[in-house]
């Protein structure tokens, strides 16, 4: 299936409302109100911990503060990226590399001796399993840490349905739950194929309704066993 490329990823970042569920309360109270300055997030893979990280930093951008997110196992980390910027976010730090390591802790080293700027990392790993540099190591340990606790059905629900939201798409509110029930149910393969699905209906000129879901899962099924 040929696909559009929509860039989802530009400024148009996550809200905290109705992203993170009732058991990460705390979680967003902390974010919001900024009390400390290193926080560390771990939790399994799809939890949302880099939904959490992009509202976190929209979050920063709309208070007028330069702020940037990098996801470590697409980006390369460098001080030019990241000079100005006095929230920082990033993601799998687990697959930052040597160089990239001594950047973060160059950056731990600047903020924590100023006293200025924050940073919110995240991983799939305990900060106990992390396999980084020991100085590294160290400087993450400074970290908040917290466990993100995956989403309710209801609560990826209304994760998904903010996503449109934000994004001003007009969707079928059946999609939801038919798309939790017959796909992957994770929140990274979720919104993946959200994005797919307006692709889709951007590529096909057809709105976004349950028959096209229907029909993308499909065409997705045929060419997984092609």
């Amino acid at each position: 299936m040929n696909q559009l490329s929509l860039d989802f990823a530009e400024p148009i970042y996550p809200r905290f409302d109705k992203l993170l569920g009732t058991a990460n309360a705390e979680l967003i109270y902390i974010l919001q109100q900024e009390y400390d300055q290193f926080i560390y997030l771990w939790g399994e893979r799809g939890s949302g911990k880099s939904h959490i990280l992009q509202a976190w930093v929209g979050q920063a951008l709309q208070n007028g503060h330069e702020a940037v997110y990098i996801d470590a196992a697409a980006y390369t980390l460098t001080e030019s990226f990241i000079a100005e910027a006095r929230y920082i976010a990033i993601d799998q730090i687990e697959k930052l590399r040597s160089r990239e390591q001594a950047v973060l802790f160059n950056v731990f080293n600047r903020f924590r001796n100023s006293r200025q700027g924050h940073l919110l990392l995240s991983s799939d790993l305990h900060p106990s399993r992390l396999n980084l540099r020991e100085d590294l190591r160290t400087r993450v340990a400074y970290c908040l840490p917290y466990e993100v606790k995956a989403l309710s059905f209801q609560e990826k629900i209304d994760a998904l349905t903010n996503m449109a939201h934000v994004r001003c798409l007009n969707i079928d509110p059946r999609i939801y739950p038919y798309l939790l029930e017959h796909w992957q149910q994770d929140m990274d393969s979720l919104l993946q194929m959200f994005d797919d699905l307006a692709n889709y209906s951007i590529l096909s000129g057809k709105p976004m309704t349950l028959a096209l879901l229907k029909q993308l899962l499909k065409e997705d099924k045929e060419t997984s066993f092609a």
